[in-house]
């Protein structure tokens, strides 16, 4: 594991633990545990003893949970195109580490002697628990929390121009308030940085893909980690033997050599 992937997880669990619908999705859940009792702690417990109970169980298992499982997506997202099975493997990597966290906590409170056959009950339990747990930190990854803006940022975001007829198909990943016509494409660790016209945010998704849904949006790639809408260029910029494309929004992006000729017949010569 590198140092890459270390920082987009912890960016994925600082948002994840900021994440109201986390929290609520939480709270429901540990308090139909404590209203039902299930596993005999209706019978043996009170309530305030069966709610520290099941908060400590349910806080053991989804923190572990997700810890794994945000570890995995941002592994296999660039690798795996399918999500179910992106969302099956995720499960079946965290289900073996809740499992066992569980029959810890039971040990411990409840008396109950881990064995290999009771890991075997429970893991069959936490198996379709930690592909619940898989969907909801993939639904939460997949709409990261959107970037404040800059003064550039907000300049670009005054006046969506009109770049394509139709939304480009990889504003649907976008939050709503997000959703505007494309001005500038990049790669930051795992991710691809969507700028519209509204903003920006951050896609657990391969750049090449990202290209691929730009749909009729007018633009060019400058760069192997840069694409930028046409209406959004005014001018070409040049800092001794380096190319750039300036925007609207007052920002600049890199040309590489390799573009360099694409981008001159496009947008004249500096």
């Amino acid at each position: 594991m590198n140092s890459t992937t270390l920082q987009s997880a912890l960016r994925e669990w600082t948002m994840l633990i900021s994440a109201p619908r986390l929290w609520a999705t939480f709270a429901i859940v540990v308090s139909v545990f404590v209203a039902i009792g299930p596993s005999g702690t209706m019978e043996d417990m009170g309530v305030l003893e069966r709610a520290a109970f099941w908060t400590l169980l349910h806080g053991a298992a989804w923190t572990i949970a997700i810890v794994v499982i945000t570890l995995a997506e941002i592994s296999f997202a660039g690798r795996l195109h399918s999500t179910p099975l992106l969302l099956a493997i995720n499960a079946l990597i965290a289900a073996p580490f809740v499992a066992a966290a569980v029959e810890l906590i039971r040990w411990s409170w409840l008396g109950a002697a881990p064995s290999l056959p009771a890991y075997g009950r429970q893991l069959v339990v936490c198996l379709p628990l930690s592909v619940l747990f898989s969907l909801l930190t993939h639904l939460t990854l997949s709409a990261t929390t959107p970037e404040p803006k800059s003064g550039s940022d907000a300049t670009a975001a005054l006046k969506p121009p009109n770049d394509a007829a139709e939304p480009a198909p990889l504003t649907a990943r976008l939050k709503p308030e997000m959703r505007g016509p494309l001005l500038h494409l990049t790669v930051e660790d795992h991710y691809t940085v969507v700028t519209t016209t509204r903003g920006r945010q951050l896609l657990l998704l391969r750049f090449s893909d990202a290209l691929r849904e730009i749909g009729t949006t007018d633009g060019v790639q400058t760069h192997r980690s840069h694409w930028v809408a046409a209406s959004h260029v005014t001018g070409l910029e040049r800092d001794g033997s380096r190319l750039f494309l300036r925007l609207t929004s007052g920002a600049t992006v890199p040309v590489s050599r390799s573009f360099t000729e694409t981008v001159r017949t496009r947008f004249g010569r500096s």
